[in-house]
């Protein structure tokens, strides 16, 4: 058949598409499945104000590129899911949009952790937006999971965003992306390229006893390639568990995120090749210890971060940034070979870089897996501002420096053991940007590559050194929704109710366990 022939057919096909897309308006569970199986591409499934209690929302239809299959709130805060709640995305370019998740009451025995979310995300190209997680019920699960589909293909290039996490009282993280079905930490292939993004989100959640799950987690293990951007989000008092972000897999960059009164880290865990660029780590208050970033593995780029944490974890080694110390490539991988340039580290409590946390714990996992335990080395600090404006003496490192590279470092108020490390900057500003204080200049790095297939130019970027300031609630919230769901973003204290089914929760994990 001629080229030309099948170009014009293609055209006839999508106009004609475009004239059979059209909104269709359901209020009722029934509704929505007499529809579901005739949507087209560019069909928006609007939703009628109300509760749609126990739907079953598995949508196989695809959308386009150019004309996405649409799956709306008609009025963002007015349509609510509850009850025995399940929503697959099985096609691609589908999106949802402005739903209130809340008031749940799945089955506990059919959920788990790491298995599917609440909402599981099987195709590509798939989107989840403006939606809100509010202590939605008492299944183990994350709230949203990129899964992998029966036929094992792994979904790529999704994107959730502007949507709220909080008050999540059970285990497993509140996002969990995947490149498997589980973690395989034998295998020689690595596990494929997701390229999702998450941004404009935010975030905040209880503490829980253990390992039970932080706000996300990419990846499984260091043979997994990531190539996710997670930018733009606001966690505040984001404490499930150690982790804010578990980082497994490589190729990751964490831009522009703000951290604010997080009990906890986020952990660049076994793997390689991660970044952190333009990030700020904050606190408002000294009512609890705050963490910045635990980093394992070698060749990350910490660059252009801000760090102003009025008290740090002890248990952690009270610091701002922790490098660790262990065996190389392993479960707990030794920093190395990394770089640290044009960050500013501003008048945090206890160390500002510790090079040794968990020091007799790392040694004692070497002894037991046969492993030689290592301190972090190779490391390059370069064009850093260290302040310190209090009367005591400020230790700005913990550990030793034997391997570790400092250049162009500059330091303000800083009475230390080891003041030939920096150069003395006479200031009394308060900036965010270190480049804002006289004689201050950023270190310009080269012959940085980009991570295919996220659209950061990431030498030019951490040449300019930090930009903007801590993001606010305004940045990141549904535009219909004014107020912070439940409790524990205002204070770091559930309300009653909620406390008493966390409780339940726990209770139930613990008697599992027995």
């Amino acid at each position: 058949m001629n080229k030309k022939v099948l170009v014009l057919g293609f055209t006839l096909l999508c106009f004609a598409i475009s004239l059979w897309a059209k909104p269709i308006l359901v209020g009722s569970n029934k509704e929505i499945y007499q529809n579901l199986g005739q949507l087209k591409p560019g069909d928006t499934l609007f939703l009628k104000d109300g509760i749609y209690k126990d739907l079953q929302l598995i949508v196989r239809n695809s959308g386009t590129l150019e004309k996405p299959i649409v799956i709306a709130a008609k009025n963002g805060g007015k349509v609510f899911f509850t009850g025995d709640i399940k929503v697959e995305l099985r096609g691609e370019h589908l999106v949802l949009k402005d739903i209130y998740f809340k008031d749940g009451n799945r089955d506990i025995t059919k959920w788990s952790s790491h298995g599917p979310g609440l909402v599981a995300i099987y195709g590509s190209y798939n989107r989840v937006t403006g939606c809100v997680f509010n202590a939605f019920d008492q299944a183990n699960s994350a709230y949203i999971t990129i899964s992998i589909p029966e036929n094992g293909k792994v979904p790529k290039y999704c994107r959730i965003d502007h949507c709220v996490f909080t008050d999540k009282i059970t285990f497993d993280q509140v996002i969990n992306l995947n490149n498997r079905p589980r973690a395989d930490k034998e295998s020689k292939v690595l596990g494929e390229a997701m390229y999702h993004r998450i941004d404009h989100c935010f975030f905040s959640n209880p503490q829980k006893p253990g390992n039970a799950g932080g706000g996300i987690r990419i990846g499984y293990y260091r043979n997994d390639i990531g190539r996710c951007l997670v930018d733009s989000n606001l966690f505040v008092r984001q404490d499930s568990e150690a982790e804010i972000v578990t980082s497994k897999s490589q190729e990751n960059i964490y831009y522009g995120n703000t951290f604010l009164n997080c009990q906890v880290t986020i952990n660049f865990r076994h793997v390689d090749k991660q970044l952190a660029l333009n990030n700020f780590f904050i606190s408002s208050d000294d009512k609890y210890g705050y963490g910045g970033m635990f980093v394992w593995g070698s060749q990350h780029i910490i660059a252009n971060n801000y760090f102003n944490l009025k008290k740090t974890i002890k248990a952690r080694g009270n610091a701002a940034l922790y490098l660790n110390p262990g065996p190389e490539a392993s479960e707990h991988a030794l920093a190395f070979n990394s770089l640290i340039v044009n960050n500013f580290f501003d008048n945090n409590s206890g160390y500002d870089i510790n090079f040794q946390p968990l020091l007799e714990r790392r040694k004692e996992f070497a002894k037991e897996s046969g492993l030689e335990f290592k301190l972090p080395y190779n490391i390059s600090v370069k064009g850093n501002l260290f302040v310190s404006r209090k009367q005591e003496k400020h230790e700005v490192f913990l550990g030793s420096l034997h391997k570790i590279y400092f250049q162009n470092n500059f330091s303000s108020g800083i009475s230390s053991s080891n003041p030939d490390l920096f150069q003395e900057l006479k200031t009394d500003k308060t900036s965010y940007l270190p480049q804002d204080y006289e004689g201050y200049k950023l270190t310009q790095v080269n012959n940085i590559k980009n991570i295919e297939g996220i659209a950061i130019a990431i030498q030019e970027t951490i040449n300019q050194g930090i930009k903007g300031k801590p993001l606010t609630w305004d940045n990141v919230r549904p535009s219909w929704l004014a107020e912070i769901p439940g409790s524990y973003a205002k204070n770091g204290v559930l309300d009653q109710q909620t406390k008493e089914k966390f409780q339940q929760v726990i209770a139930r994990e613990k008697e599992t366990k027995k």
